[in-house]
């Protein structure tokens, strides 16, 4: 701006000295010096401010450049944290994942054990106001020949499970048992494997829990038991 103002004002200082000299017959050698004399101190005046203005751009441009280094040194802090804190989340992620690991290997170790406890009983024949407890307990004495009640102590769990295989064959609901002594689940599955179990003329056939099978099957019990009465 200041430039642009100072050049239009040395125009015009050039423009009337042309026409002094253009027209030497109007003037005289005193006014010529005199105007050459204005112009070259207004010349002057104009270069002083020009070189002001551009110092000050200068400046300015210095400033502005400062502050474009600083702001890099920002952002470049910025991405160091934003770095360190990723680096952080991933090693968080991996202790996570980890731990859920050694979780779910726990879940696995533990679905095993209880299990181990399950024995599934197929083509047992229901009945509307059943006793499944007693039912079950009468015919694992038959297998151990021991007492009832020994045998109603060691049946932690007793209740029907609607299987896809029965509802597929068109069989009763499987009946599931939670044994409260490992050895005796083991017991009776070795000799049931050999001896037949019979129950109303049907032909019982023993297997054992499926791993995870338990747990999933426990949420459904009471709604088994209720749907039986």
């Amino acid at each position: 701006m200041f430039i642009t103002e100072k050049s239009n004002t040395t125009i015009k200082y050039a423009n009337h000295a042309f026409h002094i000299i253009s027209n030497p017959g109007n003037h005289g050698e005193e006014n010529i010096s005199k105007n050459h004399g204005e112009m070259k101190a207004e010349m002057e005046e104009v270069k002083r401010e020009v070189k002001s203005d551009i110092q000050k751009l200068d400046e300015r441009m210095g400033s502005i450049q400062d502050a474009i280094q600083k702001n890099d040194q920002r952002i470049k802090a910025i991405e160091k944290r934003t770095e360190q804190k990723e680096k952080k989340i991933d090693l968080v992620d991996q202790r996570m994942i980890g731990l859920n690991k050694d979780l779910e290997d726990s879940l696995i170790h533990l679905e095993m054990d209880q299990a181990s406890f399950y024995l599934r009983f197929q083509n047992v024949i229901e009945t509307k106001e059943e006793d499944l407890v007693t039912i079950m307990a009468e015919l694992i004495v038959e297998v151990l020949r021991q007492d009832k009640q020994e045998i109603i102590n060691e049946l932690d769990e007793v209740y029907r499970v609607y299987t896809s295989y029965a509802r597929c064959y068109k069989l009763p609901k499987e009946v599931h048992i939670r044994f409260a002594c490992k050895k005796v689940r083991d017991t009776i599955y070795k000799i049931t494997r050999d001896e037949l179990m019979t129950y109303k003329g049907k032909e019982i056939i023993t297997l054992k829990q499926i791993q995870g099978e338990s747990e999933n099957r426990r949420d459904y019990r009471f709604l088994a038991t209720l749907l039986n009465k």
